[in-house]
C-alpha cells in the first residue's frame, strides 16, 4: 500500500497542482486495464492507471482533501479487486454464471428504451380542460382532500392609505364594476394582493400569505366570508370565496394536475399495449411466431 501511495504522490500530485484539479473533474472512465498514464497499483493482473482517477474529485476541494479522496478511492479499488479475486477462486462455476441474469437485464433495458422512444415520438401530451373535466366527473369520488382548502381574494396596505374604505367596500362586493375598481385600487395602493377566484390554496399556503390563524369551515358556513386583521404596520383584508374541508371531495382545480398525469399515463399504457399487439399480429402474419 505504501508503495502505490508513493507512486501516486510522486506523479499525480503534480497533475493536481498543475491542472488545478481540472483533469479530475471530467467523466470517470472504467478502471482496470483500459487506462493510460502512470500505473498507480497492480492487483494480480489488474492495473489502476492515473487516468482512471478522472472524475473522482468533486469541484471545490483543496489539494489536501483531493489527495485524501483519491487515496481512499485507490484503497477501495484494491480491496474490491482482492475480494473479487478471492471469490473467483472459491466459488463453484455454477455460482459464477450470471449470463441469464445479464441477458434478462439487457433485454429489459432495450425494451424500456424502445418504449421510451415510442412514447416520445407518438404520445399526445395535450390534455384539454374538457378531458380533465370529463375524467373528474367520472371519478370525482376518488379524489378526497387531506387538508382544508380555500379560494380567497386578499390585499395588504398601510393603515394610512387613503383608499382603506374604498378597498374594504370593493373586496366585499360581487358587482362587476366593484371588481374592476378593486383591481385598479389594488394596483395603485396595495402592497400585496391576489384577486384570483379560481385558485385553491391549502390552509398552510393561506397562512404563508396572510396571518390568519383562527378562520375555519364553521365560520365560512356561518356566512363570515370577510376577514380583516389590523396591526400597527399593515391592514390585511381577506374575502373568502369558497372553502372545502378535509375529507370532502376535492375540487377539480385542486386535482387538475393529478388528473392530467393520470390521463397521460393511461394514454402511455394504451400506446405501449397497442404496440405490443401490433408487433404480435405482424409476427403471426409473417409466420414468425409458432405455437407447438
Amino acid at each position: 500500500m505504501r508503495k502505490y501511495l508513493k507512486i501516486f504522490n510522486k506523479h499525480y500530485r503534480k497533475c493536481l497542482l498543475a491542472l488545478g484539479l481540472g483533469s479530475l473533474l471530467v467523466s470517470c472512465n472504467p478502471v482496470g486495464n483500459t487506462g493510460s498514464g502512470d500505473v498507480l497499483v497492480r492487483v494480480y493482473d489488474k492495473y489502476l492507471y492515473a487516468s482512471d482517477l478522472e472524475g473522482v474529485v468533486p469541484p471545490g476541494l483543496s489539494v489536501r482533501d483531493s489527495l485524501t479522496m483519491v487515496r481512499t478511492f485507490i484503497q477501495n479499488w484494491v480491496d474490491n479487486e482482492l475480494i473479487i479475486k478471492k471469490a473467483e477462486e472459491n466459488l463453484p462455476d455454477e455460482r459464477k454464471d450470471f449470463s441469464d441474469e445479464l441477458n434478462e437485464y439487457r433485454n429489459s433495458l432495450i425494451i424500456y428504451e424502445y418504449e421510451k422512444m415510442l412514447v416520445q415520438q407518438q404520445l399526445d401530451t395535450v390534455v384539454s380542460l374538457d378531458a380533465i373535466s370529463k375524467y373528474y366527473l367520472q371519478h370525482r369520488n376518488n379524489f378526497t382532500l387531506s387538508n382544508d382548502v380555500v379560494v380567497m381574494k386578499y390585499l395588504t396596505l398601510y393603515p394610512a392609505s387613503p383608499a382603506v374604505s374604498e378597498l374594504r367596500q370593493y373586496i366585499r362586493s360581487d358587482e362587476l364594476a366593484d371588481k374592476d375598481s378593486l383591481a385598479l385600487y389594488c394596483s395603485k395602493y396595495a402592497l400585496d394582493f391576489s384577486l384570483f377566484e379560481d385558485r385553491w390554496l391549502s390552509i398552510e399556503e393561506l397562512k404563508e400569505l396572510v396571518p390568519v390563524d383562527d378562520y375555519n369551515y364553521e365560520l365560512f358556513m356561518a356566512g363570515e366570508r370577510y376577514y380583516e386583521l389590523n396591526d400597527t404596520d399593515l391592514i390585511y383584508m381577506i374575502r373568502f370565496i369558497d372553502y372545502k374541508p378535509a375529507d370532502s371531495i376535492a375540487p377539480v382545480g385542486v386535482v387538475e394536475n393529478d388528473i392530467r398525469e393520470m390521463i397521460l399515463n393511461k394514454r402511455k399504457n394504451n400506446l405501449i399495449r397497442n404496440m405490443q399487439q401490433t408487433v404480435l399480429k405482424d409476427a403471426i402474419e409473417h409466420n414468425q411466431v409458432e405455437i407447438f
